[in-house]
């Protein structure tokens, strides 16, 4: 198994893969929404149920930086669920959404993820992988039921 970094640029690189296709291909937007709401609060929950957990007492300010981005999103994410694909304001809000995925992403890409390799060992980042895969499946037993 990859180790956790790796997980969550694998779900970066998915999700940005569903904005894409959102915008891009009106006839699949239906299915590609139920892909996103599903993947991206989840994906939200595991890395908070690990990586952040375990960097939390390492590098406070920039977890803590980063789950003020995470609740940023999940309001962005609400308030895009509430507007009809066909309203004129999907498209808006589907790239304010993105915007602010975006540019968690990035700056976890660029600061978390050197953190996490500088304060925890190989093994630790290998050992959060399987509880970052399981927080994940939990999490979108949630979403379904």
């Amino acid at each position: 198994m990859p180790q956790i970094l790796e997980l969550i640029q694998d779900d970066h690189d998915l999700i940005r893969s569903l904005f894409d296709e959102l915008e891009s291909n009106p006839e699949t937007r239906d299915v590609r929404c139920i892909t996103l709401r599903r993947e991206l609060p989840g994906h939200m929950y595991a890395e908070e149920a690990t990586l952040y957990a375990r960097l939390r007492d390492v590098v406070p300010e920039e977890i803590q930086r980063s789950l003020e981005e995470h609740d940023e999103v999940r309001k962005r994410l609400i308030r895009f669920e509430k507007i009809p694909l066909r309203d004129d304001a999907w498209m808006p809000a589907l790239h304010e959404l993105r915007g602010d995925v975006e540019a968690h992403f990035a700056s976890e890409e660029g600061g978390v993820f050197a953190r996490a390799e500088r304060h925890l060992s190989r093994s630790t980042l290998f050992e959060l992988s399987e509880a970052f895969q399981q927080e994940k499946e939990a999490a979108a037993q949630i979403t379904i039921a």
